[in-house]
């Protein structure tokens, strides 16, 4: 793969370029848009899954993490190659480019809650004990659960979102801690056995440690293939079959994140945000955060809503 300035080149490859059937990205499913003026969705699930005949096949949410709470209906989810089975009163979890898609057995209800990555990141960084929740994918069944509850939960995160009051961005990051607070308070006792990871899942795994470890130094890709004992066609093949992306873009993917994090939560200047990324100048750094985000990181930075 050719490389350009501090080992980033971002002009994105198609995910079907080296022969692997590309896998839909969506933002939410059916929607491919870019939509930066907002940090979480929330919608009933039959909303997309009616008219689809209870089929949602198989895709993936870049730089989404969702959350499905099915109160009624059972069927199988695939996840990363995964076929799990889920009944009534579970949470199904998918972290960001998983690949994954559900196949309902029978007409089915509850809600589907999509966050931002950046967001959830800063979410995390404040309440930690949420990981448990929100970054393991796979199916949950809630221990003891009051469904009435769960679902009164989710109505009043839905109302806050859509009635448009003044502080609703507050009144909405208020009502959705409660759902995940009430969530991590249901959350299996017993903790769900690692799966057995196939060869590429677990590369691709491992590639994203090294990722979250060393992304504000941009090491080459080479170099990090290395690490991981392969070639860079190796890594390559394994992350599209597991993820639907390249890895360079799984690399991307995180320094957009935390430049949207900075832009959106810190006083830092656009060349100090470009110089804690490893970027050699905010020049370069802004025409990344354009390519990738549709909008320059100033015009990121003035839409966002304070949280506080």
């Amino acid at each position: 793969m050719a490389e350009t300035e501090n080992n980033l080149d971002f002009s994105l490859k198609s995910p079907a370029s080296d022969g692997i059937a590309a896998v839909p990205r969506y933002i939410l499913y059916g929607d491919a848009s870019d939509r930066p003026d907002w940090f979480v969705n929330i919608e009933p699930l039959d909303k997309r899954c009616r008219e689809r005949g209870w089929v949602i096949k198989p895709h993936t949410h870049p730089r989404m993490t969702q959350i499905v709470f099915c109160r009624e209906g059972s069927g199988h989810m695939t996840i990363d190659g995964d076929n799990v089975p889920f009944a009534p009163g579970c949470v199904m979890v998918v972290p960001p480019h998983r690949i994954h898609g559900f196949d309902y057995a029978t007409a089915a209800n509850g809600w589907v809650i999509t966050i931002e990555t950046h967001y959830l990141d800063d979410l995390l960084i404040r309440a930690p004990d949420l990981r448990r929740v929100l970054q393991t994918p796979g199916v949950f069944p809630l221990a003891d659960i009051d469904s009435n509850g769960v679902n009164g939960a989710m109505e009043r995160l839905a109302d806050e979102l859509q009635a448009g009051q003044k502080g609703g961005a507050v009144g909405a990051e208020i009502q959705l801690m409660s759902v995940l607070l009430l969530f991590l308070r249901l959350w299996p006792v017993v903790e769900r056995a690692e799966p057995v990871l196939s060869s590429r899942a677990d590369l691709v795994r491992r590639f994203r440690v090294i990722v979250e470890q060393s992304y504000r130094q941009q090491p080459p890709l080479p170099d990090m293939a290395a690490q991981l004992g392969v070639s860079v066609s190796q890594l390559r093949l394994a992350c599209k079959s597991v993820t639907g992306i390249a890895p360079i873009e799984i690399v991307h993917d995180h320094l957009l994140a935390e430049a949207k994090r900075c832009l959106a939560y810190t006083p830092m200047s656009v060349s100090e945000i470009a110089d804690r990324l490893g970027f050699s100048d905010a020049a370069y750094f802004s025409r990344f955060f354009t390519k990738l985000a549709s909008m320059p990181p100033t015009a990121f930075r003035k839409m966002h809503i304070p949280l506080s």
